[in-house]
Order: C-alpha cells, then structure tokens, then sequence
C-alpha cells in the first residue's frame, strides 16, 4: 500500500508574507501546514528538506516584478516566469536587465530551490509570489542594505532613521505595498488550496 500523502504545505520565507495567510488558515476547513523558512535558497532547501511526503508544496511569498505590466499586489504563479537569484535586486536598471536577459515576468530568491526538490521525487508544486515592487521602483542603496536578509528588527529601523530621515517616506511606502501584497498573496493560497482539494 502507498504511503498516505501529509498536508499540504505552504512554504514562506518571511513572517510578514505569511501573516495575514495565517490569520485564515482556520477558515480551510482540512488540514494545511505553514512553514517560514528564512530569505534565500540555502534556507528554503532546509526547510522543504524537513517535510515527508506532502500532497503539495507551494513556495508563497513577495516577487519583484521584472514585466513592466505587473503592479502591486499581482500575483505570479507561473513557475517557468518567475526567476530565482540570490541576492535583493533593488534597482530598475537590474531588473531591466534580467528581463532583457531571460524573459522572465518577476524575481524572487526561493521559488526554484523548492521547485528542484519537489521535482526529484515527484511532489506536486506551486509557486505563488504577490508583487511587492514594481520593474520601475528603485530601492536606495541605505534602504537595500536594512533589508538584505529578509526580516528587519525595529531598532535596526530606528537607528536607520536617525541616520537618515529621508528613509521614512520609502519605508512607509514598502510598508504599504507589502501590506497589499499580502493580503492578495492570502486571498490567492485560499482560493488555490480550496480548488487543489476539491475533489475532481
């Protein structure tokens, strides 16, 4: 007999990508696991390396856009657009680049890695990726730095700020566009895990 297949599993790398998606896992009404793996490849192939044999794996989370036609708050799914690398591309010029070079729609710094694992032994995946900065925004150089690494304390904020005040409109800025695009990216994984449920 085949082993029983575990939960889905919804693999994040942030917290704050994840949060508004936890505040609703008790409206699915079977069993979902959440995971929060940390920025970067390294962290997310330990993190799918710790899971059995999940019906699914979805690699959730925030995307830069690289198409000029994506906003805030859209949501990538389409595994072969989306481009994995391994550091925060923060300039305009960067990423018109990486869509000159390799067509792809928007940039992230997880997906692939979990797709590569779920590939070698057959698991179902989905990446599902909310826009959290368009082809034309540009993050400052100080700005880039705060962030590198994924999540960012408030003293390490503060002390930013002191240094230059200027931040404080760009930080409000990010912390609205994140905002939205996790709210979209929990409404997608709702209605993506509600329709891989359902019986066909």
């Amino acid at each position: 007999m085949a082993a029983e297949l575990e939960p889905p599993v919804v693999i994040f790398a942030l917290e704050r990508e994840a949060a508004p998606f936890r505040k609703r896992l008790h409206l699915l009404k079977f069993p979902v696991t959440l995971r929060v793996s940390g920025v970067g490849r390294a962290a997310a192939t330990r993190t799918v390396a710790s899971l059995s044999s999940p019906s699914l794996v979805i690699s959730a989370g925030f995307c830069g856009a690289l198409n000029p036609g994506l906003g805030i708050g859209d949501i990538v799914s389409d595994s072969r657009q989306l481009l994995t690398v391994d550091h925060l591309v923060a300039t305009a010029q960067e990423k018109q680049a990486l869509r000159e070079r390799t067509a792809a729609d928007a940039v992230d710094m997880e997906a692939d890695a979990i797709r590569l694992w779920c590939l070698k032994r057959t698991i179902p995946f989905l990446a599902v990726k909310a826009v959290s900065d368009t082809a034309t925004h540009a993050l400052s150089p100080r700005l880039a730095n705060l962030l590198n690494g994924g999540e960012v304390s408030m003293p390490k904020v503060l002390a930013a700020l002191a240094r230059s005040p200027a931040l404080l409109p760009e930080l409000l800025r990010l912390s609205r566009h994140t905002a939205l695009a996790s709210e979209r990216l929990a409404d997608e994984l709702m209605r993506t895990l509600t329709k891989f449920h359902q019986p066909a």
